[in-house]
């Protein structure tokens, strides 16, 4: 199994994430190529979909696989939103210049039909480890209660 740490460095707490690389094996051929250099940003709380919070990444322009409408806690999707695309919705406009990306981490569960409708497709590549869930969920809902803080997502080990 290979592993994913999440660290939440406000509040000292990291999790780890197991790639779904039979789901999603060119997703997580990406994500072990990024996440090898490390991803750190805010925390950005959705505003549309659910219990759940972003982290910009580099965009990488990767085919659809296990997408996901329905997210649940601790499931995590890459999106990826060409420039003059999804990159000009109103909560990335003055943020991403060009193309755009996210990692999503979803601390409780989600409803993805209306960004679906619009075409914005995810692909579920990781899940928390079930025994970290519950804690995992009051980490999330500590940055919807008391704002942003930096995320940091990298291989394990």
């Amino acid at each position: 199994m290979t592993l994913i740490d999440i660290e939440f460095t406000g509040q000292g707490k990291t999790f780890q994430a197991a790639l779904l690389e039979e789901s999603a094996p060119k997703t997580c051929s990406a994500m072990r190529t990024m996440l090898g250099e490390t991803v750190t940003g805010a925390s950005y709380h959705s505003i549309y979909s659910g219990q759940e919070f972003y982290v910009y990444c580099p965009p990488v322009d990767i085919p659809l696989e296990n997408h996901v409408v329905w997210p649940k806690r601790g499931q995590i999707v890459y999106y990826y939103f060409p420039e003059n695309l999804y990159a000009g919705m109103h909560v990335h406009q003055d943020r991403i210049q060009g193309d755009g990306a996210e990692i999503a981490l979803w601390y409780g569960h989600g409803d993805l039909r209306i960004v679906t409708e619009t075409g914005i497709r995810g692909n579920l590549f990781a899940e928390v480890l079930p025994e970290q869930l519950d804690d995992f969920y009051a980490a999330g809902d500590h940055i919807l209660a008391h704002g942003r803080e930096d995320i940091v997502i990298r291989m394990a080990g």
